[in-house]
């Protein structure tokens, strides 16, 4: 297939905790939680380095975007985004040129159940991102 499936990875979860709780394991708990809030903020500064090598037919600066999002995607635990992400990975680089309206609508979709997933999971980071302690 040289097309995107914008279906890709429906059948997984939106946020398995598998894969945060293996991160909590190696490098504790601290480090997996500020892992997560980093890539939760990250989500839409991804997401619009995609659009932006897409707008301007770059596809080397587009593959290294998604290939940024998939592998944090996963590390995070956000199956259904890693398996676009994946499925989008593979039509570019099977020559593939896809429909901007279609990517925006399928990687927001897929962000804002990550992002909704995060929060019901107490994964958000606090709105206050000033000093804390004494």
């Amino acid at each position: 297939m040289t097309e995107e499936d914008p279906n890709a990875g429906q059948d997984l979860p939106v946020l398995d905790d598998g894969a945060l709780q293996d991160l909590t394991e190696e490098a504790g708990e601290e480090v997996a939680q500020k892992f997560m809030e980093e890539y939760l903020v990250m989500l839409p500064v991804r997401a619009a380095k995609i659009f932006k090598g897409l707008t301007r037919g770059d596809t080397d600066t587009t593959l290294e975007a998604i290939i940024s999002l998939r592998a944090s995607s996963g590390m995070a635990g956000a199956q259904r985004l890693e398996a676009y992400c994946r499925s989008l990975e593979s039509a570019l680089k099977h020559g593939h040129n896809p429909d901007m309206t279609a990517v925006k609508a399928v990687l927001f979709a897929n962000i804002r159940q990550v992002v909704r997933e995060a929060s019901r999971r107490g994964h958000l980071p606090p709105k206050s991102h000033g000093p804390s302690g004494p």
